[in-house]
């Protein structure tokens, strides 16, 4: 590792240890990194300086004189991140702490196609000049920044994201599926407990989609095509789409509701046997507590009971809004 790489990881450590408690001296930096107080002290210096870091105040005495205390300077960075859906386009802009300082909801861009999306990051970045890092969630599979896989999105089949807006503004950008963000959003705020795997399920307006981590980590497989459950052969020739289709669809209302409830109980039972996550979590504008005990008792005729997860209702919206926060954070705090 060079001088120049170990400068930046000690810095990175620095950023995510005043992030977790806001506020914090060097002495105390020191002993939550484990880097040496010379060494911390140094870069500290330089960090306040370049007015990345803010001297706020002075900390509690041990005997001595009080120890100064620092921070994160709030407005030494900004980050972008937009949710992309079928009906709007929603834009969060992050400070370096990660506290959110505004919302824009613009028209949807993805039958529009690049150009309207460009329009919209360009007006946004015109108005937050410090913005560095760009998180972008969309319907569809990714690999390193390219939407492979969007169906119903003809004008962002196979559009390169990551090159063409680090190329168009000079921004770190990322790119992450929907329920990607969404699973890491509700594993977040649930306390990043990495003995536990889990399947978030939403059904959308885009078709359905999972987002899958096991012991921490997002499932994204070989060809970054995990979570596409649409695909899932469940019954007979039919895949889980086309038996949610049919439940959608039928005539009767009466019938419907119970379609609905096997073609996610037969899914239930698939991650089940596969995986066996602890968790499976649902959208709470899809689903209710009685169609989960329902869920339960159907599932319950393909595989063991006992071998089933638990049964959680989330908000899809907030879960994947913290997803997309969390993201932006992390990459503004490894930012060179």
């Amino acid at each position: 590792m060079n001088p120049k790489m170990m400068g930046d990881l000690i810095r990175q450590h620095i950023r995510a240890a005043l992030y977790g408690v806001k506020e914090s001296t060097k002495v105390e930096i020191a002993q939550s990194t484990g880097i040496s107080f010379p060494t911390i002290s140094k870069t500290i210096d330089e960090m306040k300086e370049a007015g990345e870091v803010l001297l706020v105040g002075l900390g509690l005495s041990s005997g001595g004189r009080r120890p100064n205390t620092y921070k994160l300077n709030p407005a030494y960075m900004t980050g972008l991140a937009a949710c992309l859906e079928s009906d709007f386009s929603s834009y969060l802009i992050l400070n370096y702490e990660g506290e959110i300082v505004a919302r824009e909801t613009l028209p949807a861009v993805l039958q529009a196609g690049p150009e309207l999306l460009t329009e919209q990051i360009g007006a946004l970045l015109a108005r937050y000049p410090s913005t560095r890092v760009l998180t972008l969630g969309i319907p569809g599979a990714v690999n390193d920044g390219c939407a492979f896989h969007i169906p119903g999105y003809d004008r962002f089949q196979n559009f390169n994201f990551k090159t063409f807006y680090e190329e168009q503004f000079a921004l770190q950008v990322q790119v992450e599926n929907d329920m990607n963000t969404t699973a890491i959003g509700y594993y977040d705020r649930i306390g990043n407990d990495d003995s536990i795997s889990l399947v978030y399920l939403y059904l959308g307006k885009n078709g359905p989609g999972t987002g899958i981590i096991v012991n921490g980590h997002i499932v994204r497989g070989k060809t970054f095509f995990s979570g596409e459950v649409s695909y899932v052969p469940l019954s007979g020739m039919r895949n889980f789409a086309q038996l949610l289709d049919d439940a959608l669809t039928a005539p009767d209302m009466n019938k419907s509701r119970p379609m609905l409830l096997e073609a996610i109980s037969r899914l239930v039972a698939a991650f089940t046997a596969t995986i066996n996550p602890h968790t499976i979590i649902f959208c709470n504008s899809e689903l209710n507590n009685h169609d989960l005990v329902q869920i339960q008792t159907i599932s319950a005729s393909f595989v063991p009971k006992e071998n089933l997860p638990d049964f959680v209702i989330s908000d899809w919206q907030q879960d994947y809004f913290h997803g997309l926060q969390q993201l932006t954070v992390k990459r503004m705090l490894a930012a060179d």
